[in-house]
């Protein structure tokens, strides 16, 4: 398997994480002069533990209605903010305590969703990486790392638009999923290797960095399959250990993941001959991994 990486540039908008627990490893998540408390009462809490969409543009409603009911376990809360009191909104809001529906290996082991997880699955599921890239490690968990709960408030611009100027993503949450999870770009923080971090990622091809935030690098199988999408079960069998997984099938490329902070949708990957809810032919991918097309959410493009 090829994984599929973010976009690397990005229009910023806003966001704000805190988190509920620290932890060890290279990776960190920002911190934008929010406080310890962490849910609803958090001070910093635009929602207030309720949804409302009245304020939500016409053409974005239905895509981010999906994110008040994707994530059966951890509630995400939507809304608007009029940031400036002119009496209009100018931002669409996401709060997340950034946790998966799905299981894991760096769930806590007295946790319901906690999952044991032989790492050495990576080798057979990231085969191409690692021949293509040299890896001779031996996969493992990322540390003493836990998922641990955030309280993440994504801000994105009421009426998106192409940017004329890119701005590089850090090395943090660019955008969440549906599911509430965090969005990273395809880097490593510096000092390592993406390659080589793959091989700590856990079955739903995600894991956690320094203070718990846990995220998706690549493409999330288990949050395509969980969304409806199609996804192939694939096992190979090694000195009588047979090692299992789920990938993306290559055909998810009109199933909505998430949004990035500047207001532009993720889509899963790209397969061959792709294309769009009209059944036209996709345009290709552009230097910035994005393309402009229509999908069942946004029927004029986006």
């Amino acid at each position: 398997m090829n994984p599929c990486l973010w976009i690397g540039v990005i229009l910023v908008s806003s966001l704000c994480i805190v988190s509920c627990a620290r932890k060890k490893n290279k990776e960190t998540a920002p911190s934008y002069g929010c406080n310890s408390n962490c849910g609803c009462t958090n001070p910093n809490s635009i929602c207030g533990c309720t949804n409302d969409l009245s304020n939500i543009p016409a053409s974005y409603k239905t895509a981010i209605t999906k994110y008040t009911n994707a994530n059966t376990n951890y509630s995400l809360h939507v809304c608007t903010q009029d940031s400036d009191s002119d009496g209009s909104p100018d931002y669409m809001v996401v709060e997340s305590s950034n946790r998966p529906e799905h299981k894991s290996h760096y769930f806590e082991t007295t946790h319901a969703l906690y999952e044991l997880f032989d790492f050495l699955t990576n080798l057979y599921k990231y085969a191409a990486t690692k021949t293509s890239a040299g890896y001779s490690g031996i996969p493992g968990s990322a540390g003493h790392n836990k998922i641990a709960e955030q309280f993440i408030v994504m801000k994105m611009p009421i009426s998106p638009d192409n940017s004329s100027t890119k701005t590089n993503t850090t090395y943090s949450t660019i955008g969440l999923a549906l599911n509430g999870v965090s969005f990273f770009n395809e880097n490593a923080a510096p000092g390592d290797q993406i390659t080589n971090e793959l091989f700590t990622f856990d079955q739903c091809s995600g894991h956690p960095q320094n203070s718990g935030v846990y995220h998706y690098h690549v493409d999330p199988a288990c949050l395509i399959r969980d969304l409806g999408g199609s996804v192939t079960d694939n096992s190979t069998t090694v000195n009588e250990t047979t090692y299992r997984w789920i990938e993306d099938s290559g055909s998810n490329g009109n199933l909505l993941l998430g949004f990035l902070l500047d207001g532009h949708p993720v889509y899963g990957p790209v397969g061959d001959n792709h294309t769009d809810s009209n059944g036209n032919a996709t345009p290709s991918i552009d230097s910035y991994n994005g393309h402009f097309h229509a999908t069942t959410e946004f029927s004029s493009g986006t």
